[in-house]
C-alpha cells in the first residue's frame, strides 16, 4: 500500500541529496513552501504535474518518488568544514554494468591509462544502450576499481546501476559490496577546499584520502567496495565522490 509519510521522506532526502532548500523547489515549481513543506511532512501529495515537475528537479523518476520499497543510501552523518559537507554513507550492495577495462589486459600502466582516455562518448554509450533492467534513478558512473593496489588489480568502468547481473553479451558486470561511504558533493563549498571556484568530483579523492579521513578518524575500506563519481548531470559538470571507509 502506498505510503504517503514514506513519500515525503523520499522527497526530502532526494531535496537534500541534491542540496536545495525548500524554497528553491518551491520557486522552481511555481508553489509554495509550505506546500513543499506539506509534502515532505506527508500531510498531502503534489498533483500529476507537479510531481512530474519535482522530479525532474530532483534528477530523480517519478517511479523513484513513489516506489515504496526502494533501496536507498542512509546518512548516518554529516560533517561540515568551512561551509562543505560531508556525509557518511551506509550504501546498500549495488550492481554496476557497462564498459570496464582492466589493467591485467593491457601490457603496461601507461597503455592502460591511454585506453581509459581513448573511449568515446558512442563508445560508452553503445554498452549503455544494452543494458538490462537500469536502476532509477539513472546516473553515469566512473567506478575505480584497486586503484590503491598494484596496477596489476585495477580496472575502470563507465557504468550504470542495474538491478540483475544478467546482462547482455558486450556487458560488463561489477558487483559493489555493501560498505560505509564518504560523500561529497562539487559545489562550490567543496570546491574552495581544493583551492577552486569549481572541481571536477576525482579531484575530491585526493582531499578526502588525505586530510578529512585522518582528521575524523577514519581509514580506506578493505571490504572490496570502489571510489565512485557519481554525475547527476547529463553533461558531467557535477556530482558526487564516493570514498569507500571504516571506522578506526
Amino acid at each position: 500500500m502506498f505510503n504517503q509519510v514514506n513519500f515525503g521522506k523520499r522527497v526530502k532526502e532526494f531535496r537534500t541529496r541534491n542540496n536545495y532548500s525548500q524554497k528553491e523547489i518551491a520557486l522552481r515549481i511555481g508553489v509554495s513552501e509550505q506546500a513543499v513543506s506539506k509534502w515532505e511532512n506527508g500531510e498531502c501529495l503534489p498533483d500529476v504535474y507537479n510531481l512530474k515537475l519535482l522530479a525532474q528537479i530532483l534528477h530523480v523518476s517519478v517511479d523513484s518518488l513513489l516506489d515504496t520499497d526502494i533501496r536507498t543510501e542512509k546518512v548516518v552523518e554529516t560533517i561540515t568544514i568551512g561551509g562543505a559537507h560531508f556525509e557518511v554513507i551506509e550504501k546498500p550492495e549495488t550492481i554496476f554494468a557497462g564498459k570496464i577495462l582492466y589493467a591485467k589486459d593491457f601490457q603496461s600502466d601507461e597503455k592502460f591509462n591511454t585506453a581509459i582516455d581513448s573511449l568515446t562518448e558512442d563508445d560508452k554509450q553503445a554498452a549503455f544502450n544494452k543494458l538490462s533492467e537500469c536502476a532509477l534513478p539513472i546516473y553515469d558512473v566512473n567506478l575505480s576499481v584497486n586503484f590503491w593496489r598494484a596496477v596489476k588489480y585495477r580496472a575502470y568502468g563507465f557504468v550504470r546501476e542495474v538491478t540483475t547481473e544478467e546482462q547482455p553479451d558486450g556487458v560488463e558486470v561489477f558487483k559493489n559490496p555493501a560498505s560505509l561511504y564518504i560523500r561529497a558533493y562539487t559545489n562550490k563549498e567543496t570546491a574552495q577546499l581544493v583551492s577552486k571556484e569549481q572541481c571536477d568530483i576525482w579531484e575530491l579523492f585526493a582531499y578526502i584520502r588525505d586530510y578529512f579521513m585522518p582528521a575524523h578518524g577514519f581509514e580506506m575500506a578493505q571490504n572490496g567496495a570502489q571510489e565512485l563519481e557519481i554525475f547527476d548531470t547529463f553533461e558531467h559538470k557535477s556530482g558526487y565522490a564516493y570514498m569507500p571507509v571504516v571506522r578506526k
